[in-house]
Formats: structure tokens, C-alpha cells, sequence
């Protein structure tokens, strides 16, 4: 009797096992969705580049004479008539000295003095979305005395260089 109690419980394990696989197989085969969805979604959008404005208002020439400072106003805007920037912009300023001149420059923003390195701003922002104008007031002082009117021909230039501001 033992042997057949063993071939019994040999064949109900051999049926359990098979039963649990194909019981694995069917849950791995029909267990997954085969199906595809999808939906369309009818929109439009209007995309719009954004306008930088950047504006540098002032006189084109002035005259330094060797005897006494000489002022430049000028001014950095983000408006052009009624249009406004849409964007921040990034700016330097810097003075270019092409005379033979021993000149100092002394660069006020709103009446505040700014730092210059070698003649040229750090960055310096100008917001965008609202109006708005930053008032610069260059000095030029003349260094030798008396004036020497050999060293005052040439120029005195400013450029402003501007780029928009990166968004993080």
C-alpha cells in the first residue's frame, strides 16, 4: 500500500504543479490589456515671439574742452512710443576713450554713482513689461592743466550693449 499511497501523491503533485502553470501562463498571457487607446484633442494656439525694445536716447556730439568737466546725459529705455518691452533685458555700458586725452569718466545712473572697471559698467537690468527709463549722467574730467589742445582731438564713445535676460 505504500507504493500506490506514493504514486497517488506523486500524480497529485505532478497535477497540482501542471495546474499552476498553466494557470501562470494563462494569467501572463491574458492578464495584460492588449488594447490601444486614444483620443484626439482639436486645439489651436497662437504663438507670439516676444518683442525686446531697447532704447538709447541722446545727444550725438558734445564738445570737451580742457577747462572745465564736461557732462553727457543719456538715457536707457525699454519703450518706443506706445510699445513696451516684453522681456528683461541684460546691459553694459562702456566708455571708449580714442583720444590722445588723459581723461577721467565718473558714470552716474538716477544720481547714483556706478563702479567702472576699465571704463565699462558690471551687468546692470532693465525690467520689462512695465515703462520705464534709467537716467545716466557721464562726467568727463580732463586731467592735465593747463589743457593741451593737441590731446583733446579725438572721441569719446559709449557703448551699450544689451541681451535679454536668461528666465531660470
Amino acid at each position: 500500500m505504500k507504493v500506490e499511497n506514493k504514486k497517488v501523491l506523486n500524480i497529485c503533485l505532478i497535477v497540482v504543479l501542471v495546474a499552476l502553470v498553466i494557470l501562470l501562463l494563462l494569467m501572463f498571457l491574458f492578464g495584460r490589456t492588449l488594447s490601444k487607446y486614444s483620443r484626439n484633442i482639436a486645439s489651436n494656439s497662437i504663438a507670439d515671439v516676444a518683442k525686446p525694445i531697447f532704447v538709447v536716447d541722446g545727444e550725438q556730439n558734445i564738445k570737451i574742452d580742457g577747462i572745465q568737466d564736461t557732462e553727457y546725459t543719456f538715457s536707457v529705455k525699454n519703450h518706443k512710443l506706445q510699445e513696451i518691452s516684453d522681456v528683461d533685458m541684460d546691459y553694459t555700458i562702456e566708455i571708449i576713450n580714442s583720444s590722445k586725452a588723459n581723461l577721467k569718466f565718473e558714470l552716474l545712473k538716477n544720481g547714483t554713482k556706478i563702479n567702472l572697471n576699465n571704463n565699462k559698467t558690471e551687468t546692470l537690468n532693465l525690467k520689462g513689461i512695465q515703462r520705464h527709463t534709467d537716467e545716466y549722467k557721464l562726467i568727463v574730467k580732463y586731467e592735465n592743466d593747463p589743457a593741451i589742445i593737441e590731446d583733446i582731438t579725438g572721441n569719446v564713445q559709449i557703448k551699450v550693449e544689451a541681451v535679454q535676460s536668461e528666465v531660470i
